[in-house]
C-alpha cells in the first residue's frame, strides 16, 4: 500500500512538473555577451519632461525593441556589486541601445534578428522596457513580413508597459 501512495505521488508531481524544455533560458547582466532571436518592434514612447504623452509636448523616444522567441530569466553572477541589478524572471520585451550607425539600418519594424551584447536592467525614465541589450552586433536573419502578433511579452512585461504611455 505504501509503495502504491509513492508511486502515485511519483506520477502526480512528474505531470505536474514542467518539462526541462519549458524552463526560460538563464542568462547574466553585464558579465558577458548575451545571444538572443527574437523580432523587431520600432516603437514610441514619450520622453521628457513628463514622460506621459507626447501630443501635450513630451519628447518623442522612438526606438527598437526584440520580442524575444522564448522567454529569459536573468540573473547575477554570484562575484557581481552592482546595487542596480537585481534577477529578473520571464523576460520577452528588451530595449535595444544601439551605437553603432549602421546597426540603425537593421532596426525595421518586423525583421528577425539574432544580437550579442550586455543585458542591463531599466534605470531612468528614457527606459521603457524592464531590461535593454547594449548591442554589440546584429544579424538580420529574415526581412520577411513577420506576423508580429504572434509576438507576445510575457505578463510582467506588460505590467512593467502599462506605465510607459505607449503612443503608437
Amino acid at each position: 500500500m505504501r509503495s502504491l501512495f509513492f508511486l502515485f505521488l511519483l506520477i502526480f508531481f512528474s505531470i505536474m512538473s514542467p518539462p526541462s524544455s519549458a524552463r526560460n533560458q538563464i542568462v547574466y547582466f553585464e558579465s558577458k555577451d548575451v545571444e538572443l532571436k527574437g523580432v523587431i518592434r520600432v516603437l514610441k514612447f514619450p520622453g521628457a519632461p513628463n514622460y506621459e504623452s507626447i501630443r501635450n509636448g513630451d519628447e518623442d523616444e522612438t526606438g527598437g525593441y526584440l520580442i524575444l522567441n522564448h522567454p529569459i530569466d536573468i540573473n547575477l553572477k554570484s562575484n557581481t556589486q552592482n546595487e542596480n541589478d537585481e534577477p529578473v524572471k520571464n523576460v520577452k520585451f528588451i530595449q535595444l541601445m544601439i551605437h553603432n550607425e549602421n546597426d540603425w539600418k537593421k532596426i525595421k519594424e518586423g525583421n528577425y534578428v539574432h544580437v550579442m551584447g550586455t543585458l542591463l536592467a531599466a534605470q531612468t525614465g528614457h527606459h521603457h522596457a524592464r531590461i535593454l541589450i547594449r548591442i554589440n552586433k546584429i544579424n538580420i536573419l529574415s526581412k520577411e513580413k513577420i506576423d508580429i502578433r504572434k509576438y507576445d511579452v510575457s505578463d510582467e512585461d506588460r505590467q512593467f508597459l502599462k506605465y510607459q504611455h505607449l503612443q503608437n
